[in-house]
């Protein structure tokens, strides 16, 4: 029953358009697309709100990049995309994550690793730049697959 109860709280598929479900400290918010953004970023800084809409689309990237915060056991994340976005759903809508929007760490991975794209890099160069900058000092990186190099 326990474990029942726990993998009721970690899916969102009951969420509608606008509504807001507490995961642990996070809250995820659904919207009806990439476009629309979560209202809980309503009076965050415009930095933040701007890395939210840039996150969305840069799921092939981002999904490739470990987050070193500790979210991936605190909030069972898989890589830094899952710091912003939840899941993209087939239909287009989109369930967001307000973790990135609290910590520093997410918020610059996301936004060094989208840079990086901007400047040329390629996703295996940027997987790397970024293993390097946070491989001390900083939380356990989440368990995150390395991209395939073409």
């Amino acid at each position: 029953m326990w474990i029942t109860f726990l993998s009721a709280c970690g899916t969102s598929e009951n969420l509608a358009v606008g509504e807001q479900k507490e995961v642990g400290f996070d809250i995820r918010e659904m919207t009806a697309s990439a476009h629309a953004l979560p209202s809980f970023l309503m009076n965050a800084h415009e930095d933040i709100a701007e890395v939210y809409a840039m996150t969305v689309h840069e799921e092939d990237l981002l999904e490739h990049i470990p987050c070193y915060c500790g979210c991936g056991e605190s909030a069972r994340h898989r890589n830094v995309f899952d710091c912003f976005v939840h899941q993209k759903n087939d239909d287009g809508t989109v369930i967001w994550d307000n973790h990135g929007m609290k910590c520093g760490v997410c918020l610059d991975i996301a936004v060094e690793s989208i840079g990086l794209k901007e400047q040329g890099a390629s996703p295996s160069e940027i997987r790397e730049a970024i293993d390097e900058k946070y491989k001390e000092g900083y939380a356990t990186p989440t368990k995150t697959p390395v991209p395939e190099t073409t």
